[in-house]
């Protein structure tokens, strides 16, 4: 009887902590985004957001998301790039549950994150969860300047914020294109089809593998980085291009110009996927 009874105290202490556990990590409805209920209430208007999908009506607003440390680590990166690309404050907010699988930034200047998209991305290491906070803060600079996105490409929108991504990861996170790479493995399983806004996964590695390259020998103000980005970029999605002589562009030192030019015609072979995903991982630097 006194084991009984010692079981059932046990049962009840761990029902009691598993409670207020949950319970401490939903935050009050009035806690998201513009007093915003639910998540799934948010109007994606006027967002950008990593995949095609709204959150589920089961997601609520949360403290934390996946676990603390994970959460913890998307803060640091989060608030880092928001002071590398001079940013300043940008909230960020959390969306718990099923139905997450996305990370949205919002023309309001706030960033959503979910939490089935930060697990998946938890999957293929930090690098991944890094790049995209990256992408992410790229889309509140597009918010912020008129002027960026400079070329109107169906996909520009994305493909700029992977090459911001490729950017943020090389300056601030590695400079080994392997754990790069391996960043961007996660994001290319969200690519769209041919013409989609996000581009396709082709599409969407040669902007991140450009972004890479231009950190290497430069730091750009943003809309500089914008005008080199779309500069080279539109040079070697042709192929005809790659054969005429570039001028280098006053925004860019003449060291990280003839870096990208070594790099023309791979740029082209990776956006047409002549060069595979496989060989993509193992490029040199």
């Amino acid at each position: 009887m006194k084991n009984l009874k010692k079981l059932l105290f046990l049962i009840t202490l761990t029902f009691f902590f598993q409670n207020c556990t949950t319970e401490e990590n939903i935050t009050s409805n009035t806690n998201g985004p513009e007093s915003i209920m639910e998540p799934s209430n948010l109007n994606l208007e006027n967002t950008n957001s990593y995949t095609l999908s709204k959150f589920g009506k089961d997601s609520y607003w949360a403290n934390y998301i996946v676990d603390r440390p994970t959460t913890d680590f998307l803060k640091k990166q989060h608030n880092a790039s928001a002071t590398f690309f001079g940013m300043g404050n940008v909230p960020i907010y959390f969306a718990g549950g099923s139905g997450t699988f996305n990370a949205l930034s919002f023309s309001q200047g706030y960033i959503v994150w979910g939490e089935e998209l930060l697990a998946g991305a938890k999957g293929y290491g930090n690098a991944a969860i890094a790049y995209v906070v990256a992408h992410e803060m790229a889309h509140q600079i597009q918010f912020r300047d008129s002027r960026i996105p400079s070329n109107n490409h169906v996909s520009a929108t994305e493909l700029e914020a992977d090459g911001f991504g490729g950017y943020y990861i090389r300056k601030k996170f590695t400079s080994n294109w392997t754990t790069a790479a391996g960043a961007y493995r996660f994001s290319q399983t969200l690519a769209g089809p041919l013409g989609s806004s996000h581009g396709t996964a082709p599409q969407r590695r040669s902007a991140y593998r450009l972004g890479y390259l231009l950190a290497e020998n430069g730091t750009y103000s943003n809309r500089n980085f914008d005008s080199n980005f779309f500069y080279y970029f539109r040079k070697y999605v042709l192929d005809g291009q790659l054969k005429k002589n570039l001028k280098k562009p006053e925004t860019i030192d003449k060291e990280a110009h003839d870096n990208i030019l070594s790099h023309l015609k791979e740029l082209h072979d990776i956006y047409t996927g002549k060069i595979s995903e496989k060989e993509f991982m193992n490029l040199n630097n």
